[in-house]
């Protein structure tokens, strides 16, 4: 599971560019926009002017600022006392970026109840949150990413109570631009309107998909198998399909898809397909001379958000045209 979810958030080695890491680490907010808002958490932002660029790949970066935005978020919204009441402690998390000697601080600080271990937080499997809330994969996985950066990632609670993750990368020694082409991405359009069901038996894999598309405003439901998917659709009024193309007890695409036409022929045009790889040809020429979505693992968050976005505007089409 390690090396698939690996697989997963890596874009293999990192796509070289220079980026501005604060721009960045907006997008990973703004995709958290809704919960911090529905969360009464306050954002501080305490970012510097004219910060040095970054070197690497800002698709994989965003994943970890993400991770840890998602991290700091569930320690805020889910801190509670003893007794089972809710802490009184100021809802806030606080940002920063900064440079220095060469190197670029990210620092993300929440006032949670802070880390019982912090040595620990970046082992595989180690997680502070409760029961089914969260493998424990997502912070050694944002470790891996920092390193293969040539940057160093720490953790440590704040002497007034909550924790405070560094990430800590080399800059490429000139200013850095904000993009203007980057401000008009995915991420920045309008908040997702709909239900999507995901069905990806891979845990790890299914929180992070569930993360990204419920930060970004859609209702997701999640489930692990064929059969919870038929259960949902027959419980929920679903807008949109993201499934794994390859789920345990699935023949090929081409069978589950005429299966789950049959049952709910609304679904059409509205399932998009994932895939650890699509080596196969008839698989990829299916796909594509149906007009059917796709994504092959790793695929970037703006990716998944873009191709969500595509689904849940069909129906909304539909409506619009049967109303003329």
């Amino acid at each position: 599971m390690v090396q698939n979810l690996l697989s997963f958030a890596r874009q293999r080695a990192p796509e070289k560019e220079e980026f501005n890491v604060a721009q960045v680490l907006e997008e990973a907010l703004l995709l958290r926009d809704y919960d911090l808002k529905v969360g009464n958490v306050t954002l501080e932002r305490d970012i510097e002017a004219n910060l040095p660029a970054v070197l690497g790949d800002p698709h994989q970066l965003e994943q970890v600022f993400l991770n840890i935005v998602n991290n700091g978020l569930d320690a805020i919204t889910d801190d509670e006392s003893e007794e089972g009441k809710r802490s009184s402690r100021e809802r806030r998390m606080r940002v920063g970026v900064s440079a220095k000697d060469n190197w670029v601080y990210i620092r993300v600080e929440d006032s949670g109840p802070g880390i019982k271990e912090p040595s620990r937080i970046f082992e595989p499997f180690y997680t502070t949150k409760s029961v089914g809330k969260g493998t424990g994969l997502g912070l050694s996985i944002c470790y891996g990413i920092v390193k293969e950066h040539g940057g160093e990632i720490s953790a440590r609670n704040a002497e007034g109570g909550g924790a405070i993750i560094e990430v800590k990368l080399p800059s490429a020694g000139r200013m850095a631009a904000f993009s203007q082409s980057q401000q008009s991405a995915p991420a920045r359009e309008a908040l997702l309107k709909g239900r999507i069901l995901l069905v990806e038996d891979e845990e790890s894999v299914l929180d992070f998909e569930r993360e990204v598309l419920s930060g970004a405003g859609a209702q997701v439901v999640a489930v692990a198998s064929l059969e919870a998917m038929n259960a949902a659709l027959e419980a929920h009024a679903c807008d949109a399909v993201v499934l794994n193309g390859k789920m345990p007890g699935s023949s090929d695409i081409q069978e589950t898809r005429k299966r789950l036409l049959e049952t709910w022929p609304e679904m059409s045009g509205r399932v998009m397909f994932t895939f650890s790889s699509l080596a196969e040809p008839e698989a990829r020429s299916f796909l594509e001379k149906n007009d059917v979505l796709y994504l092959v693992k790793p695929f970037k968050v703006g990716d998944l958000i873009a191709n969500a976005r595509k689904l849940l505007e069909k129906p909304r089409a539909a409506a619009a045209k049967a109303g003329e």
